[in-house]
């Protein structure tokens, strides 16, 4: 498949107030709302949940079967949840579609999600944003058009460095949005600065690009392992020291059966000769 524009390359930052910020190779700066489609059915669903709970439902420890009125119920809570799924889907696949189609290089982060999603202030909004989907589609989607999907490491601080000047703060919490740079005075907002930074790893060869290839079988590029960058060298959570075996029954080595059997030998035999003496 052709592509509108096989030489110019987009940062793609993803968020939950806002889906997706774009930073184009041109100097445009667009941004994707995010349709929120789970938060939108929530009072349905809670009503949908609220009936469901009122009918006589399954019981595994006594073997009860559901009512008919129950599975009625569940059945329109069920509607809901797919068609919040089909809503979902679809707005995926038409920002993928469309960003593989018109651009040769897109870079995305590494992002955790699993992690993000054990906030429990987040962890809904994070699971209806669909970070890992958009991440998956990306990938075969640009294999498939022959483009580049530059992937940057997850430590690379992409909001936290300044996308003018370069230098890297040492903390900026979630509920500060506006990016100030202490170096050179840059004011932008912190998506805004987060993409462009993603577009500039679209040129530069750095341990923190990790790319799928031109979508040809065979043809990945390789992982250039080096230094991280100032700032994201240090790990937020240290381990804790393995504890050493000690004797005793906590812990500590377990006799052979066979040292028990030797040692019950030698008592015998110390028993025999002590008759006999």
């Amino acid at each position: 498949m052709k592509v509108a524009r096989p030489d110019a390359a987009v940062g793609i930052d993803l968020g939950v107030k806002t889906l997706a910020v774009l930073a184009d190779s041109d100097g445009a700066v667009t941004a994707e709302p995010n349709p929120r489609h789970l938060d939108r059915a929530q009072k349905q669903l809670c009503r949908a949940s609220r009936v469901v709970s009122r009918r006589q439902g399954p019981d595994r420890r006594t073997g009860r079967k559901p009512s008919r009125r129950w599975e009625k119920a569940n059945r329109v809570r069920n509607k809901v949840h797919h068609r919040v799924a089909n809503l979902r889907e679809d707005t995926l696949h038409k920002l993928t579609t469309r960003l593989t189609a018109e651009y040769g290089t897109i870079v995305v982060e590494d992002l955790n999600v699993a992690g993000m999603g054990r906030n429990r202030r987040l962890s809904r909004r994070v699971a209806d944003a669909a970070f890992g989907e958009i991440r998956r589609q990306l990938t075969y989607k640009t294999r498939r058009h022959g483009t580049r999907l530059v992937v940057a490491d997850r430590w690379y601080p992409s909001s936290k460095t300044c996308s003018r000047c370069g230098a890297v703060k040492a903390k900026l919490p979630l509920s500060v949005r506006v990016f100030e740079c202490d170096t050179c005075g840059l004011v932008l907002d912190r998506d805004e600065n987060a993409g462009h930074n993603l577009l500039a790893l679209a040129t530069r060869n750095t341990s923190t690009i990790r790319s799928t290839g031109t979508g040809v079988a065979g043809d990945l590029d390789p992982t250039v392992v080096g230094s991280k960058p100032r700032g994201a060298d240090r790990k937020t959570r240290t381990t804790r020291p393995r504890h050493t075996a000690r004797a005793g029954r906590a812990g500590g080595t377990i006799p052979s059966p066979r040292a028990g059997t030797e040692t019950g030998d030698r008592q015998q035999d110390t028993r025999a000769q002590l008759a006999l003496w």
